[in-house]
């Protein structure tokens, strides 16, 4: 498969595919006639990345995963960006929070400046 019809199967860029070549999160894909030619494991590779970087974790983080000598060290990694999330989420709501108290006040009181997320 050609890496524009690779990219629109998997829902990202020909420039993506190419990038993730370069730095070596993925091997070196075959070429035909100078062409890359994704085979379904490249597919299947890139979805794996694809998906780690959809959950945040880092190019950094996900060449540590895939070097990784043990799944544990792969279940540390992904640990990790899950309590990362959580951090996220927990701020998120925080401020979800303040800006639903904000809306139910401002019938009574102006919005101040300095009192904006």
């Amino acid at each position: 498969m050609k890496i524009n019809e690779a990219a629109k199967q998997l829902r990202t860029s020909a420039w993506t595919l190419r990038y993730y070549e370069q730095i070596g999160i993925m091997a070196p894909i075959a070429r035909v006639s100078g062409m890359r030619d994704y085979s379904d494991a490249d597919l299947a590779q890139i979805k794996g990345i694809l998906d780690l970087r959809d959950c945040g974790v880092t190019i950094e983080e996900i060449k540590q995963f895939q070097v990784a000598e043990s799944s544990e060290e792969q279940r540390e990694i992904l640990t990790d960006q899950a309590a990362e999330l959580r951090d996220q989420i927990d701020h998120l709501q925080e401020s979800l929070e303040r800006l639903e108290t904000k809306i139910t006040d401002l019938p009574t009181q102006k919005l101040q400046a300095s009192a904006a997320c």
